[in-house]
């Protein structure tokens, strides 16, 4: 049992044994057992994956491939499920959405010494921050470099194509966030929708 079964085990109300590099556990049972269902689902990110795998923004292609892999790979129990993070810019059109992104890079650049001493403070190796050298993008988590750029059209036919690659769930970012969401709510959503079929629909 890896160290994710101790976890499950344990939100399930116990007994959990164990006896591995980092936890050990002799039949313990947490106290209260929640009334109401077995388990939370259980997310987890920096690219790791448990019930469901959340992954840093990233091209299409890439995310496709990473989804793919996992997939591929053997697993007891229900299958993976997939979230995405990503910074989202939607406009009326195209060149009006570029234009805000390439303004989002101007103040950017006032934050580089913070950025860069930040990112001093990481080991180089880890896999997230080799995944963010090699895609530039404004946010954090991948930010910009899903490709969530573009007219209302344009962000909520790529929100499609990551649906189809598996992606189910987006963790988005918004700057200023209230505004910016509200015009993701009215704008893009319905768009989406009209794309992307619910499960309650397909059921």
């Amino acid at each position: 049992m890896k160290e994710t079964g101790v976890l499950r085990a344990l939100l399930a109300g116990g007994p959990s044994t164990f006896d591995g590099r980092w936890f050990q556990t002799d039949g313990y049972r947490p106290r209260p057992v929640s009334r109401w269902r077995e388990r939370p689902r259980i997310y987890s990110g920096g690219e790791d994956a448990c019930d469901a795998w959340f992954i840093n923004g990233q091209p299409l292609d890439r995310v496709a491939a990473l989804i793919d892999d996992v997939r591929a790979r053997p697993r007891t129990g229900a299958p993976v499920e997939f979230g995405m993070a990503a910074f989202v810019i939607a406009r009326e059109t195209d060149a009006e959405a570029a234009e805000a992104l390439a303004y989002a890079w101007e103040i950017d650049k006032r934050d580089k010494a913070e950025q860069e001493w930040i990112t001093g403070q990481v080991d180089p190796a880890v896999a997230m921050f080799e995944t963010f050298q090699e895609f530039p993008h404004i946010g954090t988590n991948g930010g910009t470099a899903a490709g969530l750029v573009g007219s209302y059209d344009t962000v909520a036919a790529r929100i499609q194509q990551f649906h189809e690659a598996g992606v189910e769930l987006f963790m988005l970012q918004f700057q200023p966030f209230e505004t910016e969401m509200t015009r993701f709510a009215e704008h893009v959503i319905p768009r989406v929708r009209s794309r992307v079929p619910s499960r309650s629909s397909t059921s």
